[in-house]
Parts: structure tokens; C-alpha cells; sequence
């Protein structure tokens, strides 16, 4: 009886401890302000899944046919969308974030004994809170959590296995890692450096191979090669001169803010090191060092390199990336020896306790209250944004076939594949990853920026009869003040102050749509987002 009565015990107090991260979880969400959906990454890494699972005509859109780089990640989004629950993620994100703090909290521990004392758990945190922003943004625009559900966020998981490793629980610390790099697979340089220094670590302190460096290893091996192997299959080079102008277009024009050194590297970023600097010299005797040495290597090397060379086959890499773990690594350090040392000052007043973690818990409070309302306006914002009522428009009046040409730059119109489920030729934002796929995504790119430059002017309306007779496109959204006189033949089918959508007649297109009345009644009998 009394067995029972101490395993109930224990599962209310783990129960009880789960609860209390859960909310820290939903708070910091709070303080990172979460944006609704489909905000920026979204609207790419979700658009896979949202094809599979009949999101409106997104099977016909090019780019929800071109090679998924993320399948676990589109695996789990595909899974929402088919229960109907895609709004979970607006849960899984706070989760993470939950993640995040237990993974950093944990960490300090291991190093310095954190929660030896009840209010050294609570000013830590508050340095979390405080410190929201710089924790978790790296160097080259890369970030660790951001601001809403997307790939990059399981990042924490990598935080989670460090935590795991320097707490003796080697597989876990291997399977958490391995799971991180499927979720995103940029992160798996970061994982093999991290699981290398995992291996190195143990065979130095066993001095002899054993079992307790191998298995994590094997198994780390035997989660991610699956992964690699795919991505080598399906993404393997076409040609050495076609992967050279694919890599070349998405590093010195697609993601040039996250690839080139001179572009990114500014005064927060020397800041940003100097801090990692001074967290490895702190924390030099421990084994976390060990495991930081070989991430702000790969830094040391690439960043002053690339600084002076250009190379795209590794800018593309962007190997800084490395840098969103090792900020909040460095955070964990600084942060849990500082309040460490400050222990003295009120270990032995009870009243010093109190009041230090009333500061905490007041600056937890005050932090997420002041996002609060921005978090909210967030929110409603978007529903009232310009561009909703032509998308709206779009969602309702688009039938399988059509194929919308929408303005190409515009962040604004990241979403509308998402929000309506209807097919765009191209936008700048969402590009794809196979060689061959990022010329033809480049080519689309120009020929829809070349007519939107010169809109309907006559240069304009020749370019734009030529993407409707290559790719079928026959309705085009316009800014509201576009002179329409060089494209009489066009039929204005919506309008309003800011935008205005045009259908193109059906002889610009080489593609003949063949709609039927059936179709055109039942036009919304999909899914739509």
C-alpha cells in the first residue's frame, strides 16, 4: 500500500513539475510574442504538407511538387492538417519554448549547482525573460526559437540532449540530438560536431572503447542515416556547373542576409562572441567546454574566411548557424555563475530569499505583461490587413486550373498559397532546394518581377502573355493604382483601395482549362485553409 502511495506521490509532484514549465513555457511564448499564421517561414515549410493533405489547389501549384527537404517536419504538419487541428501548433510552440528553459535551467545546474538554492531557479529564469532576444538570436540573421512553429525551433532539442549528456544520460542525449537535425536538417553539422565531442568526451575519461561511447554513437548513427541518405539521393547534383549556378543564385541572391559575412556581421555580432568567449573561459574545466570547442572552431574558421573568399558551396551551409546554440550556452554560463556567486548575499536571510525571488517572479510578470498587448494586437492586426480582402477574393473564385500571379517581393503575399490554398506561379520568399528546381524557381522569379516593373505598360503586357502562354497563368494581382490600358483584353474581377485582380483571357494561355459547370458549383468543396 505504501509503494502505491509513494508512486502516486511521485507521478502528482512530476505531474505538478510538468505544469509549472508548461506555463513558464506559454509566458515566454508570450514574451517572444507568437505571430499568427501563416507568418514568413511558415508559409514554406507547411506548403508540402498542405498539397498532401488537399489544402484547397495546392496540388497544382509548382512549387508543392518540387523535392521536400523537411519529411519528418512535413510529416508532423501533414498529420495536423489531416485531424484538422493545424492550430495545435499555436500549443507546440509554447511547449518548446518550455523546452527551451528547462534545457538552460538544467544546464546551469550541471555546472554550478543552481537549484542548491530556492531562489537561484527563479532569478535565472528572469534572466531568461529579461534577456528574451539575445539569448536565442545567432550570428547571420540565424535564430534559435523566433516567433513562431517552424523547423528551426526543435533546435531546443539540441540544448536538450547537451543538458541530457552533462547529466550522465548518454542515449538520450544522442536521440534528442538526432531528433533535432531530422526536424531541420541544417542542423545536423551542428549534430555530428556535437555528438563527435560526445564520443571524444567518453573515450577519454574510459580510456579504452566501451559500450557507454559506442551505443549513444550507433545510435545516433542509426537515427540520422536515414535522413542523410535521403537527402543525398534526392538532392545529389544534376551537374557540377548546374549545382554551381543554383548554389550562386540562392547565396548571393536568395538568402544573401544569411550567407555572406559582409552583409551580416555587425557590432552585436562581435558582442555575440566576445560573450561566447567569456562563457568558454568560465566554464573551461567542465565538460560543456568540450562540446563548445568544436562549434566556435567551425566559427573561428568560416567567418574570417568567408569574410575575404566567396565560396557558395559552403556559405549555403551558413556554418555560423552553429552560433544559436552557442549564445544560449553562453547565457547558461554567465547567467547561472553570476547568480551563483551572488549566493552569499542572501543564503542565510530569509528575508534576502524572499525577496530575491519575488524580484523574479515580478520581472517574469512584468515582462510578459508588457508583450501582452502587443502579442494580442499581433493578432488582430493581421486579420485587418490591406491584402486579406483580394485574398478572400481569390480563395472564394479560384477553381481548379487557375493559377494566380501575384506581386513577387512583397512580404505581404508570402501567405496567400496558405491562407486560400491557391496555386501561385512563384514568389521570392518560398524557393526550392534541388539544383535544377532553383534555376527554374530563379527563371520564374525574373520573368514575373520583369512584368511587374513594367506592369501593364506595353513591355509589360508582352512579358505577362508570355508567362501565361509558358505556365497557364490566367489571373493577376495588381496594385490598385496600375494602369490597365495596355492590357484591354483583361477583365478587372475585383477592386478595392489598395489592390486589384485582373483574369487573363483564356487565348494567352497554351494550357486550355477545361472547367465544367460541375466543378465551378463544387469549387469549394476542398479543404481550404
Amino acid at each position: 500500500m505504501s509503494d502505491t502511495r509513494n508512486k502516486l506521490l511521485k507521478a502528482g509532484s512530476a505531474l505538478k513539475t510538468l505544469s509549472w514549465w508548461l506555463i513558464l513555457g506559454i509566458l515566454y511564448s508570450i514574451d517572444l510574442v507568437q505571430h499568427p499564421l501563416y507568418t514568413e517561414n511558415q508559409n514554406t515549410k507547411f506548403l508540402h504538407a498542405a498539397a498532401k493533405t488537399g489544402q484547397g489547389f495546392l496540388e497544382h501549384d509548382w512549387m508543392a511538387n518540387t523535392l521536400d527537404p523537411l519529411p519528418l517536419f512535413s510529416f508532423l504538419v501533414e498529420s495536423l492538417y489531416r485531424m484538422g487541428t493545424i492550430e495545435v501548433v499555436y500549443i507546440l510552440f509554447p511547449v518548446l519554448s518550455a523546452v527551451f528553459l528547462y534545457a538552460m535551467t538544467g544546464i546551469a545546474d550541471h555546472l554550478f549547482g543552481l537549484k542548491r538554492h530556492p531562489a537561484g531557479v527563479w532569478l535565472f529564469l528572469a534572466v531568461l525573460f529579461l534577456e528574451y532576444k539575445n539569448i536565442q538570436l545567432g550570428f547571420g540573421t540565424q535564430y534559435l526559437l523566433g516567433h513562431y512553429f517552424q523547423p528551426c525551433v526543435f533546435g531546443v532539442f539540441i540544448l536538450l540532449s547537451i543538458e541530457r549528456f552533462l547529466a550522465g544520460k548518454s542515449l538520450w542525449a544522442s536521440a534528442w540530438l538526432a531528433l533535432a537535425a531530422a526536424f531541420h536538417p541544417a542542423y545536423m553539422p551542428s549534430a555530428l560536431l556535437i555528438q563527435g565531442s560526445y564520443t571524444a568526451v567518453t573515450l577519454y575519461r574510459q580510456k579504452k572503447i566501451t559500450g557507454e561511447a559506442l551505443l549513444p554513437l550507433l545510435l545516433f548513427i542509426s537515427l540520422s542515416a536515414p535522413l542523410v541518405i535521403r537527402y543525398k539521393l534526392l538532392f545529389a547534383p544534376t551537374s557540377p556547373a548546374i549545382l554551381s549556378e543554383a548554389l550562386t543564385i540562392l547565396s548571393e541572391q536568395r538568402i544573401a542576409t544569411h550567407t555572406k559575412v559582409r552583409n551580416w556581421l555587425n557590432y552585436e555580432d562581435y558582442i555575440g562572441m566576445a560573450l561566447i568567449a567569456m562563457a568558454m573561459v568560465t566554464a573551461r574545466k567542465t565538460l560543456l567546454f568540450r562540446v563548445m570547442l568544436p562549434l566556435a572552431s567551425l566559427i573561428l574558421v568560416t567567418v574570417p574566411f568567408l569574410f575575404f573568399y566567396s565560396w557558395p558551396e559552403l556559405e549555403v551551409l551558413t556554418p555560423w548557424r552553429t552560433s544559436v546554440v552557442l549564445l544560449p550556452l553562453a547565457w547558461a554560463i554567465l547567467g547561472g555563475w553570476l547568480i551563483v556567486k551572488l549566493y552569499p548575499l542572501f543564503e542565510k536571510q530569509r528575508i534576502a530569499v524572499l525577496a530575491a525571488k519575488s524580484t523574479a517572479v515580478i520581472t517574469i510578470a512584468i515582462t510578459t505583461g508588457l508583450h501582452l498587448p502587443v502579442q494580442l494586437k499581433m493578432f488582430s492586426g493581421y486579420a485587418k490587413a490591406p491584402e486579406i480582402a483580394v485574398m478572400t477574393f481569390a480563395r472564394h473564385h479560384t477553381v481548379s486550373g487557375d493559377l494566380w500571379l501575384v506581386p513577387t517581393r512583397k512580404t505581404e503575399f508570402e501567405k496567400v498559397r496558405m491562407q486560400g490554398g491557391i496555386p501561385v506561379l512563384v514568389n521570392w520568399k518560398t524557393h526550392p532546394y534541388k539544383d535544377l528546381e532553383i534555376i527554374e524557381w530563379y527563371r520564374r522569379n525574373r520573368l514575373a518581377e520583369s512584368f511587374y516593373r513594367q506592369a501593364c505598360k506595353a513591355e509589360g503586357a508582352l512579358t505577362l502573355r508570355k508567362i501565361a502562354a509558358l505556365y497557364g497563368v490566367n489571373h493577376v494581382i495588381l496594385d490598385a493604382e496600375t494602369p490597365l490600358r495596355a492590357c484591354p483584353e483583361a477583365k478587372v474581377i475585383f477592386r478595392d483601395s489598395h489592390y486589384v485582380a485582373i483574369k487573363l483571357p483564356g487565348s494567352w494561355s497554351a494550357v486550355r482549362k477545361k472547367t465544367s459547370l460541375n466543378d465551378r458549383d463544387n469549387r469549394r468543396t476542398k479543404t481550404v485553409l
